[in-house]
């Protein structure tokens, strides 16, 4: 039994039928291994990688009274013919359709009584791939550890199988006691701690706005004008998703002199841009762009979630693809400066000694807010996730692509994450289903505002060669 962060958790008291709080990992099988494909087959691979999987074995526990943060315990039994499902696509099994049938079990919240996943098998995409779907709650694990997950489980490296049985679920007694025991201590550790941590992060920031390194404050959600992505969220989801070149990417990284996150994140600005226009909803302001930003330490390998978020001013408003690059760049380096020096006290360190109450109260209260407002703002989720660096593999074959998304929050209706593959930069598309009821349009969009960045640069290059 352990403890869940206070990050953990806040995906487990913010699970509503309107906002469920899980992502989806999308695996598009290789021939050989849709071939290959069974179910039977694919349950007995996952249940020989689960002594290795311990996330897809949890349960989560929440205390009485919401005195303390849930546990994860080890669950009794788990039931695969609940956490694999297998559908047919309908024809013609193209990608609309594949994505249609995702975008429903989007919509579901996952049973909270049991381990948070499932593992959907569709087949009959592209008339003979089978595509493998993983729904799984974000209070497993941030992008990271969902990436580990993913490598152990399409390995072909088979673990030893776990030498005992689970104990059982502990007592609600037990889940008290131990809550009370828990806090009790940290008022005399945790919170002293994160006081002395707080003092020096604010004497860092004070000093580095005097010398003119940061700005007196970054974009939040409210800096940002309305867009049609703007809350509250209804029950439906949208989901899409498109393939970029990795290798043109880091071609025009290397032409414009950026990171491969600036050239992503222009390419993300110039799609929505070309969203917007098209749909006449185009603000004349920039908008703004929650950034999810790592805080692992190297060689971290948790099983949580170790990460924070920043805003980020987002350039639709900018025509030019060179100066949207460049305008993403001088944003992600106040953030990172940003985070850099709040290093220990950002609000996901804070939530780990907050009483259970605090962090629900403050969702409640912005979702409230959100609904209230005359003119909600309309940010977007945006994430770029180094994916796996070996080929993962299935019964019979390898994967061939592999697409993830993230979850959506009241301030932000639309989420668009990118993962490596490869050669392939993947990027998915999940939006309420009301605000986007075209989302494939967005997934053209991004394919042209990358083709038209990709040209932009080569255009750069020559003229500096000259």
């Amino acid at each position: 039994m352990r403890r869940m962060t206070g990050c953990d958790a806040t995906f487990i008291y913010d699970d509503r039928p309107d906002e469920p709080q899980h992502t989806l990992k999308v695996a598009i099988l290789g021939a050989e291994a849709s071939a290959h494909f069974s179910l039977e087959g694919m349950r007995s691979w996952v249940a020989a990688r689960l002594p290795a999987l311990p996330p897809l074995r949890w349960q989560a526990l929440r205390v009485p009274f919401d005195l303390h943060h849930p546990v994860w315990a080890d669950a009794p039994q788990l039931d695969l013919s609940y956490h694999l499902k297998h559908a047919a696509i309908p024809a013609p099994g193209g990608r609309r359709e594949l994505c249609d049938a995702i975008s429903e079990l989007a919509g579901a919240q996952l049973d909270p009584d049991r381990p948070l996943w499932q593992l959907w098998l569709f087949e009959g995409y592209e008339e003979d791939r089978v595509v493998a779907v993983l729904k799984l709650s974000h209070a497993l694990g941030d992008g990271a550890a969902s990436r580990r997950l993913l490598e152990i489980l399409f390995s072909e490296d088979v673990p030893e199988p776990l030498a005992a049985a689970p104990a059982p679920l502990p007592s609600r007694w037990a889940l008290l006691r131990n809550a009370l025991l828990d806090r009790l201590r940290e008022p005399f550790v945790d919170a002293p701690r994160m006081w002395a941590v707080l003092r020096r992060v604010r004497a860092r920031l004070a000093a580095a706005r005097r010398e003119g390194e940061l700005p007196s404050a970054l974009p939040n959600i409210f800096d940002s004008p309305t867009t049609p992505f703007a809350g509250p969220l209804g029950k439906r989801r949208a989901f899409y998703f498109t393939t970029l070149s990795l290798s043109a990417a880091k071609q025009a990284r290397r032409s414009l002199e950026c990171t491969l996150n600036d050239v992503v994140l222009g390419a993300a600005a110039g799609a929505m841009r070309r969203y917007l226009l098209q749909r006449g909803a185009l603000p004349g302001l920039p908008t703004v762009a929650i950034m999810p930003a790592s805080t692992r330490e190297p060689g971290c390998t948790g099983w949580d979630n170790q990460f924070t978020v920043r805003g980020i001013e987002f350039p639709t408003h900018e025509s030019d693809p060179i100066e949207r690059v460049r305008s993403v760049a001088r944003s992600t380096r106040n953030a990172k400066r940003d985070l850099a020096l709040r290093g220990g006290s950002n609000l996901e360190d804070w939530l780990r000694c907050l009483p259970p109450f605090l962090p629900k109260a403050i969702s409640r209260l912005m979702r409230a807010l959100i609904q209230v407002l005359p003119k909600p703002p309309g940010c977007i989720c945006v994430s770029n996730v180094p994916g796996p660096q070996t080929t993962l593999m299935a019964p019979g074959g390898p994967v061939e692509r592999l697409i993830s998304v993230g979850h959506m929050k009241y301030a932000a209706g639309l989420n668009l994450t990118v993962w490596s593959y490869g050669d392939q930069l993947n990027v998915g598309l999940y939006s309420d289903a009301e605000a986007a009821p075209d989302l494939w349009r967005m997934a053209e969009c991004v394919n042209e505002a990358f083709e038209e960045l990709c040209k932009a640069a080569a255009r750069e290059d020559t003229r500096i060669a000259a």
